[in-house]
């Protein structure tokens, strides 16, 4: 304890130091009133005046302890979907992996994530043996948090971070980072990975309630992509061992013309079947079988929302365990009635239509206008017979209508939203009996 406090009491000591030969900056005030020379070019915008923090001041205390250093060749961009008319601001690359993958080299998981769910990177970037990409939503001082969160992963976690994980900020123009620059990282040699980190702070975001504008991360992870084919995902989703090779192996067979049933059929994406589990994550589906027939495994949301992920033929496929080692399709089906509500996730290029960046995660139906549009244009869905995703263990149930009053508000604005933006997809590829809205 007295070496934590003299520890404590050097960082105390150290703070407001500039070196300004090195271009090194320490923090010495809360992240909100946090100031830096301007590194811009002539021809670039100022950067806005700094905006009040969190009301309790505790990401303040935590962004007290991280040390920055500027980056003054970062750049703001508008999100793919919407735009520069859209309301969204996005810094890709921000933090990049150290490794660089080619275009047919490997498979990006790409996926998204607020302060609350950082830590699951490091469990998916052991897991995963590719690139991943990430986007962060870091509205005013949740912007500190998540450079305090990335600092230590990349300090003090596994080498799979540092090696395929790049990270991408985003947020809205109306609650920009709460600095007056925003060009600045952790200095991640100054994490002292031997202190207990501290519990985080109720963000910026859950504390005004904004919505989340996930399908904005979504295309932003997606779009950052290095390689061709992408899994976009989320961050809780961990996947089945093998699945880049296996994937690229049937790839290649495909090319070769020694698959015509899935050869013969374009558009195309490729499903992978999605659980959640009690207590432990399978690594393979032998695995994953013998959980699923204890009851220890269900096919994901099966208790919260049954047709959300149930997909056609799932109960051979649990029943079909396929060749260890190698990838095949298990069918080829079409997002239609009675399969009409099912938002599976899949690999796919990173050219495919982007999600709707106008709805959010409270509001629910998220990727239900893209998997519509998918059916409008007659994509064909391979579903793979090996690869799956398995959520972070416990299995979700029904919450009360009571519990879940606080998205009324969303819902409605999400619903609003989606029926505007089924006629515009219809008015664009026609309607079609079997691709039903609801």
């Amino acid at each position: 304890m007295a070496l934590r406090n003299i520890r404590r009491w050097q960082r105390t000591a150290l703070l407001a130091v500039i070196l300004i030969g090195g271009a090194w900056l320490l923090l010495g005030a809360p992240c909100s009133l946090f100031v830096c020379p301007g590194e811009g070019t002539q021809n670039e915008e100022p950067l806005s005046d700094p905006i009040g923090g969190a009301e309790d001041g505790s990401s303040s205390v935590l962004c007290t302890q991280l040390a920055l250093k500027s980056s003054p060749k970062l750049r703001l961009q508008s999100s793919p979907q919407l735009g520069e008319g859209g309301s969204y601001q996005v810094v890709l690359n921000y933090l990049p992996a150290d490794r660089s993958y080619r275009l047919n080299e490997s498979v990006t998981y790409s996926t998204h994530a607020t302060p609350e769910f950082l830590h699951h990177v490091e469990e998916l970037a052991t897991r995963w043996t590719g690139p991943v990409s990430v986007a962060v939503y870091v509205p005013n001082t949740d912007f500190c948090l998540v450079l305090a969160k990335l600092a230590r992963l990349r300090a003090c976690g596994s080498r799979a971070i540092r090696e395929n994980v790049s990270w991408h900020l985003y947020w809205h123009k109306d609650t920009p980072p709460a600095v007056q620059n925003w060009r600045v990282i952790p200095d991640e040699k100054a994490v002292d990975c031997y202190t207990e980190e501290e519990p985080l702070p109720k963000t910026y975001r859950s504390s005004k309630l904004l919505p989340y504008p996930v399908n904005v991360a979504r295309n932003v992870a997606r779009s950052a992509s290095t390689t061709q084919y992408v899994l976009p995902s989320d961050v809780e989703l961990f996947p089945s061992s093998d699945m880049i090779p296996e994937f690229l192996a049937f790839m290649q067979k495909i090319s070769n013309g020694k698959d015509l049933r899935v050869g013969s059929v374009w558009p195309r994406i490729y499903i992978v079947p999605t659980f959640e589990v009690a207590t432990t994550i399978p690594s393979t589906k032998e695995e994953l079988v013998r959980q699923y027939a204890k009851g220890e495994a269900v096919y994901f949301h099966r208790l919260v929302c049954n047709h959300c992920q149930k997909f056609p033929g799932i109960t051979d496929w649990v029943h079909q365990l396929g060749s260890p080692g190698v990838m095949k399709a298990f069918s080829v089906v079409r997002r239609q009635f009675p399969y009409h509500r099912w938002e599976p996730i899949y690999i796919s290029t990173k050219d495919e239509p982007f999600y709707d960046e106008r709805l959010s995660w409270e509001g629910l139906q998220d990727k239900m206008t893209q998997m519509h549009e998918f059916c409008l244009r007659g994509y064909s869905l391979v579903i793979l017979d090996r690869a799956f995703l398995v959520h972070s263990p416990g299995i979700k149930r029904k919450k009360t209508q009571k519990d879940n009053t606080w998205r009324e508000p969303f819902v409605a604005e999400n619903s609003r939203i989606y029926d505007n933006v089924m006629e515009e997809l219809e008015g664009k590829f026609g309607s079609n009996e079997k691709c039903r809205r609801h």
